[in-house]
């Protein structure tokens, strides 16, 4: 009896103390002293000294009640890309005007203490082998991954994963140069052990700083491997650096395309209905004078079976106490357009593009202004090119750093390198008169030959040797 009584209190007290430590750890989210938990990659459990505040339970949605998941945006984002003209438009569009032919490396020295010291190509020790490397990688891997296909995944998905194979380990991985694969983003994500994390773990001192990547079976969520964050490159787009997943580019596109889909299926279905046209008969009398045999009940309730139905150029004739009347519902066609196209244009802002980019209909807009230099869509397309070329500039490091492990490049000749990436020309320029004042700060030593040939689009070291093999010839 004695010892119940000892369990029942001994009960009491442990629930009394979940409640309190429950109430404390409630008051301390609400004062803000809450963090995002972090992993180890070897650890199996959150960690206890990092100085983390693990927050909520294993849910794959970042989204507040009443959005949209995470995966269900993907979902919606890849079956607009698929179907709706306007959203693969977008896509179409960004392709073309962002990466459009690829990227051209080209280096610069590193800035020292002594400021930016940019030399010409030829002068910078490790630039043709990292050159060269780059290309290679680029044609080994050309069939499974492409600049092309990365920048539509980031848009459509909202972040890509390539990962990185020896070079060996893969058909296509060949000589000196790692083999690349696209992983889904289905193919990432949380697990039984470790529910939180969207399936990116990150370092326990560094919240934003991934260390590894759950691999996952997408139909069964079953973990298949963790992969270090060294041999993946993460690209996400439209997320804070704090979320270790991205958001779909094409998010803001669900509800309008959506709205725009229906209210186009109603407004056919009105045109429908708007082309049948009804004839009213008018008849002041006996209506059993023109075959109604039922009486007038049977016209008004539309229940008579032999009605007859007349054919284009019909002649009717009927005594001058008939009336006939043609009825068809009015249209609204103005009124209509005016919502579809508010529609719209809610898609063009929340895709950041002009009206006739998306719609691809440039009869009210002048195309020659939209791609000025100050237009907003150029502005638009320039910070996406910054965007992947600082992703572009880490496969950059990853190859260079596997060039030193192999001894190709010594770690001094890199570490004295700064990758540059140049797209191609977005706005329409008036390139003679430019060509004229470059010249001219050519021959004031303000500007380079090799500066210049870039301006032209042109690789400067192709032109010396061109030119050298004139001038010998």
């Amino acid at each position: 009896m004695f010892t119940l009584f000892k369990d029942a209190l001994a009960a009491a007290a442990l629930k009394a103390k979940g409640d309190r430590l429950a109430r404390e750890r409630a008051v301390a989210l609400l004062e803000g002293a809450g963090r995002p938990s972090a992993y180890s990659l070897n650890d199996a459990a959150p960690s206890a000294d990092a100085g983390w505040a693990e927050v909520g339970t294993a849910r794959p949605s970042r989204s507040a009640p009443g959005r949209l998941s995470a995966a269900e945006t993907r979902v919606a984002a890849r079956e607009l890309a698929a179907e709706n003209p306007y959203a693969k438009n977008a896509l179409r569009v960004l392709e073309a005007y962002v990466v459009g032919p690829g990227a051209t490396l080209s280096h610069a020295r590193r800035p020292t203490s002594a400021g930016v010291n940019r030399g010409d190509n030829d002068s910078l020790p490790g630039d043709k082998e990292l050159r060269a490397l780059w290309r290679r990688f680029w044609e080994a891997n050309g069939p499974h991954v492409t600049l092309g296909e990365l920048a539509v995944r980031v848009w459509r998905d909202g972040e890509a994963f390539v990962r990185f194979f020896p070079r060996h380990g893969l058909n296509g991985g060949a000589g000196d140069v790692p083999a690349a694969r696209f992983l889904d983003p289905e193919e990432i994500g949380p697990t039984r052990e470790r529910p939180d994390g969207l399936g990116v773990l990150t370092d326990p001192a560094d919240a934003v700083t991934p260390v590894a990547y759950l691999r996952i079976d997408p139909t069964s969520a079953e973990h298949v491997e963790t992969i270090p964050a060294s041999e993946v490159l993460h690209v996400k787009a439209g997320a804070d650096d704090a979320e270790v997943r991205g958001v779909s580019v094409l998010a803001p596109l669900i509800a309008p395309l959506t709205r725009h889909a229906e209210w186009l299926e109603t407004e056919l279905t009105a045109r429908r209905v708007q082309a049948s046209v009804v004839l009213w008969r008018k008849v002041q009398g006996n209506v059993s004078a023109y075959g109604d045999t039922d009486g007038a009940a049977g016209d008004l309730a539309g229940a008579r079976a032999d009605r007859g139905v007349f054919a284009p150029g019909s002649i009717l004739t009927t005594p001058d106490t008939t009336n006939l009347e043609f009825l068809a519902p009015k249209s609204s066609f103005a009124e209509a357009s005016q919502i579809g196209r508010a529609l719209l244009l809610g898609a063009a802002a929340g895709v950041g593009l002009p009206e006739f980019m998306l719609t691809a209909d440039a009869s009210n807009a002048n195309y020659a202004s939209t791609m000025a230099a100050e237009g907003p869509a150029v502005k638009r397309f320039a910070a996406e090119q910054r965007f992947f070329a600082a992703a572009l500039a880490r496969l950059w490091a990853l190859l260079a750093a596997d060039a030193v492990a192999r001894g190709v490049l010594s770690e001094a000749a890199v570490a004295g390198l700064a990758p540059e990436f140049t797209f191609a020309e977005l706005a329409h320029r008036d390139r003679p008169a430019e060509r004229g004042a470059d010249v001219q700060l050519v021959r004031a030593g303000v500007l380079s030959r090799a500066e210049l040939a870039r301006r032209e689009g042109v690789d400067p070291q192709r032109m010396r040797r061109e030119l050298q093999a004139e001038v010998g010839e």
